[in-house]
C-alpha cells in the first residue's frame, strides 16, 4: 500500500500551524530591550525620471517604510526550518520562507513583491561573483569526481586507504583525520573530502547521514581554530578592530591564540565526532541511519538525494583500479588551493602597495586576509578565484592520466562531466535559496530582534552563555556565519568592556565572550539547512539534504548541552579551563554508552499479545 504524502495528511497540518501559532505568539510578547528600528526599506526615485528602470517604477510603487528587528523578521527562518521539519520538503520550505519574506520587506502587491523579490533576493546575490564561482567550482569539482570514479581512481584510491581503514570505525576516523588535513578552507574541505570519501564510506556500510556529519563537523570547525586558514584571516581582522578601539593590551591574532583552549563548541565538536567514530556508538535519527546501512546494505535512504555518486560504467567493466588516477589530482587540487591562496593574497597586497614577508607567520596570515578581502576592494570573490584556479589544474590533470593510459576516450570524459551537471541541478536551487534567505533576513534586520532579546544589563558570569546562546540562534536563522561575527563583535565586545571584563580579575570573561561569538556562529553555520556549508555537505557527500540536517542536530545540541556547561558556563563562574577537557571526555562517553547504541545491534521489539 502506498504511503500517504507527508503534506496531503491533516494531523501534520494541524501539529503545524499550532506550532508556529505558539511560536508566533510567544515571540509577540516577549519583551525586548529596544523597539525595532524604523528606516525607509526602499529606494525611491523620481517618476519622470527618463533613466528609471521598470524596477525602479515599481520601488516608487511600493514604497513603505519598513521596521527593522521586529519579531516578524524571524517568520522567513522560521517557516523554512517548520516546513523542513513537518513535511520534509525543502523545495516548499525555501519558496515558502522567500514568498513571506518577500511580502514582509515589499508589501503586498503581488506585482511589486515578486519582481522586486525575484530581483533583490535571487538574482543579485547568485549572480555576484562569489556565488557564480561557488556553483562553477562545484560543478568542476564534481565533474573531476566522475573522472577519477570512471577511470578505476577512487576504486584504487579506497583500496589504497583500506590498509588503514580496516573496517568501519577505522574508516570514520579516517574520513575525520581528512577533516582535519584540509584545514585551509571550509569550502575546499566540504566538497574535497565528501566527493573522495564516498567509495570508501560506502565500502563499509556506513551511511550517508553519518558521512555527511562528519565532513560537516571538521570544516567550519577545524578552519576556525587553525593557526592559518581564510577563517582565523576574517576573526584576526574583526578581533583587531575591537583590541585597538579599547586598548586590550594584545592584537587580534595574541587574542585568538588565548582563545583557543577556550573554542568549547568547535573543539567539542571535533572530538564527539572522534568519540562516535571510535566507540561505533549513535543515537536517535543517525543510528536509525547507521543500522540501515550496516543491515540492509542501504547507504542511502528511499528519499532523493542531491548527487549520490553512482557506480560509473568503468567499474562494471572491470577497468583496473589505479589509485593515481584519483591521489595525484586531489594532492595537486589541495596544493594548488594553498599556493593559489598564496598568491592571490600576496598579489592584492601589493597591488594596494603593502609589502609584507612570507616567511614570517604574521606576512603569512596577512596574505590570508588578503584573499579573502581585496585591500583594495575591487570584487567580492575572496579566495574563490585560487580554488577555481586549482580546481581547472587538478581536473585536467584527472583528465589526461586516464586519456593517455587509453582507460577513457573524451566521450567517456564529456559523459562524465554531464552527469555532474543533470544531478547538480536541485543542489544549485537549493544553494541559490539559501543565499536569497540570507538576503532576506539582512533586509528585515532578524539580527538586530535577536541581538535586542540579549539585552544590555546582565550578570558577568552568564555573559558567554548568553552570547554563545545568541550567536547560535542568529547564524542558524540567517544561515551565515561570517555575518553573524561581522555584526555581534563590534556590539557584544564593548557590552563586555562596559560589565568590567578588562579588569584582569575578569579578562577571562572577555575571552569566554569572543569565543562565545565566534563559536556560536560556527554552530549556525553547520547545522542551519539554509547555511551554504551545510547544503555543500549534503551535495558533496550525496545525502539528502533534511536527512543531514535532522541527524547533525542532534549530535550538535548535544555537543552544545556539554560546551555550555562544562565550558561557557563553569569557567566563567571560575573553575580552571583544564575542568572542561577533563569533564567532557568523562561526560561524552558516558552519555553515548547511556543513550547510544552500536548498529550491528538491532532494536528490541516487543512480542504481540493476542
Amino acid at each position: 500500500m502506498k504511503e500517504t504524502p507527508t503534506w496531503l495528511r491533516p494531523k501534520r497540518w494541524l501539529a503545524f500551524f499550532l506550532t508556529l501559532l505558539g511560536v508566533c505568539s510567544f515571540l509577540a510578547i516577549v519583551p525586548i530591550s529596544q523597539e525595532g528600528e524604523t528606516v525607509m526599506g526602499l529606494q525611491s526615485v523620481t517618476v519622470g525620471d527618463e533613466d528609471a528602470s521598470f524596477i525602479d517604477y515599481l520601488r516608487e510603487g511600493a514604497r513603505q517604510v519598513q521596521v527593522r528587528g521586529h519579531w516578524t523578521s524571524l517568520l522567513p527562518p522560521l517557516l523554512a526550518v517548520m516546513i523542513a521539519a513537518f513535511f520534509r520538503t525543502m523545495v516548499g520550505a525555501l519558496v515558502s520562507a522567500f514568498v513571506v519574506g518577500s511580502f514582509l520587506a515589499y508589501g503586498l502587491n503581488p506585482l511589486a513583491t515578486a519582481v522586486l523579490g525575484v530581483n533583490d533576493f535571487l538574482i543579485k546575490p547568485a549572480l555576484s561573483q562569489f556565488s557564480v564561482m561557488i556553483i562553477v567550482f562545484l560543478v568542476a569539482l564534481v565533474g573531476m569526481v566522475h573522472v577519477m570514479s570512471r577511470s578505476g581512481g577512487l576504486l584504487g584510491l579506497v583500496g589504497l586507504m583500506e590498509r588503514f581503514a580496516k573496517g568501519r570505525r577505522r574508516a570514520k576516523v579516517a574520513i575525520w583525520l581528512s577533516g582535519l588535513i584540509v584545514f585551509f578552507d571550509d569550502y575546499s574541505n566540504t566538497v574535497v573530502v565528501g566527493t573522495t570519501m564516498q567509495r570508501l564510506s560506502d565500502r563499509w556500510k556506513i551511511s550517508r547521514e553519518k558521512l555527511a556529519y562528519i565532513v560537516d563537523s571538521t570544516t567550519a570547525p577545524v578552519a576556525g581554530i587553525a593557526l592559518l586558514s581564510t577563517w582565523v584571516a576574517y576573526e584576526v581582522y574583526l578581533l583587531g578592530e575591537v583590541a585597538s578601539a579599547h586598548n586590550v593590551g594584545i592584537s587580534g591574532y595574541g587574542m585568538l591564540l588565548e582563545m583557543i583552549p577556550l573554542r568549547f563548541y568547535c573543539i567539542g565538536t571535533l572530538l564527539f565526532v572522534l568519540f562516535t567514530s571510535l566507540s561505533g556508538r549513535d543515537f536517535g535519527p543517525m543510528l536509525k541511519a547507521e543500522r540501515r546501512a550496516f543491515h540492509e546494505g542501504k547507504v542511502l535512504d528511499d528519499s532523493h538525494s542531491l548527487i549520490g555518486l553512482q557506480k560509473e560504467p568503468g567499474e562494471e567493466s572491470g577497468v583496473t583500479p589505479r589509485w593515481y588516477n584519483a591521489a595525484i589530482p586531489v594532492l595537486l587540487l589541495v596544493l594548488g588551493i594553498v599556493l593559489g591562496i598564496l598568491t592571490l593574497g600576496a598579489n592584492r597586497l601589493a597591488g594596494a602597495g603593502i609589502e609584507v614577508s612570507m616567511t614570517s607567520l604574521a606576512g603569512l596570515r596577512e596574505v590570508f586576509g588578503a584573499a579573502v578581502y581585496d585591500p583594495a576592494g575591487d570584487g567580492d570573490a575572496g579566495a574563490m578565484p585560487a580554488m577555481l584556479a586549482a580546481t581547472f589544474v587538478a581536473g585536467i590533470v584527472a583528465i589526461v592520466l586516464p586519456l593517455a593510459q587509453g582507460v577513457m576516450k573524451v566521450r567517456d570524459v564529456l559523459r562524465a562531466y554531464s552527469r555532474s551537471l543533470s544531478t547538480l541541478w536541485m543542489a544549485i536551487f537549493i544553494l541559490a535559496m539559501a543565499w536569497s534567505m540570507r538576503e532576506i533576513c539582512d533586509s528585515l534586520g532578524t539580527a538586530y530582534y535577536l541581538i535586542a532579546m540579549l539585552g544590555d544589563s546582565v550578570p558577568i558570569w552568564i555573559l558567554p552563555l548568553l552570547t554563545f546562546l545568541v550567536a547560535a540562534v542568529m547564524s542558524f536563522a540567517t544561515g551565515t556565519s561570517w555575518g553573524t561575527m561581522g555584526i555581534l563583535i563590534p556590539i557584544l565586545m564593548p557590552l563586555a568592556v562596559e560589565l568590567g571584563t578588562l579588569e584582569p580579575s575578569h579578562f577571562i570573561i572577555f575571552l569566554l565572550t569572543a569565543a562565545a561569538i565566534l563559536d556560536g556562529s560556527i554552530f549556525g553555520d553547520h547545522c542551519s539547512p539554509i547555511s551554504d556549508t551545510t547544503v555543500l555537505s549534503s551535495v558533496s557527500t550525496g545525502c539528502d539534504h533534511i536527512a543531514h540536517v535532522n541527524t547533525q542536530l542532534y549530535y550538535a545540541l548535544t555537543t552544545v548541552a556539554f560546551s555550555c556547561f562544562l565550558g561557557y558556563l563553569l569557567v566563567a563562574r571560575g573553575f580552571p579551563i583544564w575542568t572542561f577537557y577533563l569533564l567532557y571526555p568523562i561526560g561524552v562517553c558516558s552519555f553515548l554508552w547511556l543513550f547510544g547504541n552500536k548498529a550491528k545491534s538491532l532494536p528490541v521489539v516487543e512480542a504481540d499479545i493476542d
